[in-house]
């Protein structure tokens, strides 16, 4: 099955520390209801949402060997939910660059990373977050 075959490029430890995660990038695969929801919060193109959705947490997952992010699937759902945080529109807005780089405009994964995180530090914005805890 898809779902599974996404993670072969994790080893059997990661397997068993990333399974959370895991589980949740799953459930975000298997929602059919949070392109809409999110583009319409967000005011974005439907296309867009969509193909971070699949970049981040389908088809890119196994392309690009990422590793799942449990506070990517966490920012996603509370999007989903309408209990997005300030972080979670940088993270969006981070993953429609970037996929678009990799997907549209044929940028390496690493360089399209790089352009995004410029404009849209995530992953920046988050470590500062949880130092201040």
């Amino acid at each position: 099955m898809y779902l599974t075959d996404r993670w072969s490029h994790l080893n059997k430890l990661e397997k068993k520390y990333l399974k959370e995660a895991m589980k949740a990038y799953d459930k975000i695969i298997e929602s059919e209801d949070d392109i809409l929801k999110i583009a319409n919060r967000y005011q974005l193109n439907f296309e867009d949402i969509e193909r971070a959705k699949q970049y981040a947490f389908g088809k890119g997952v196994l392309q690009n060997q990422f590793i799942p992010d449990l506070r990517m699937a966490q920012s996603w759902e509370r999007m989903t939910l309408g209990e997005e945080i300030d972080s979670d529109e940088v993270l969006l807005k981070h993953e429609i660059l970037e996929s678009d780089l990799v997907m549209n405009q044929g940028l390496n994964q690493l360089d399209a990373h790089k352009i995004a995180q410029n404009e849209y530090p995530w992953s920046i914005i988050i470590t500062k977050g949880d130092k201040q805890k």
